[in-house]
């Protein structure tokens, strides 16, 4: 019974991420090096890996 229950919850939690995911409109990119122009890019921040190297992240329309 406890399998059953815990199955169930697990299909609900599912579809409610499925019925509740948003269409994207951009399309993330990480590295060092700049996206080409014709991908339209915006840089929106930066993050660093454990070596310290310093990575950015754009925003690329699809």
């Amino acid at each position: 019974m406890r399998w059953l229950i815990t199955a169930l919850l697990s299909l609900a939690a599912f579809v409610v991420v499925l019925a509740s995911g948003a269409k994207a409109d951009v399309t993330i990119h990480v590295g060092s090096r700049t996206p080409p122009a014709e991908a339209h890019c915006h840089r929106v921040g930066t993050r660093s890996t454990d070596e310290g190297r310093v990575l950015s992240v754009y925003a690329c329309r699809p």
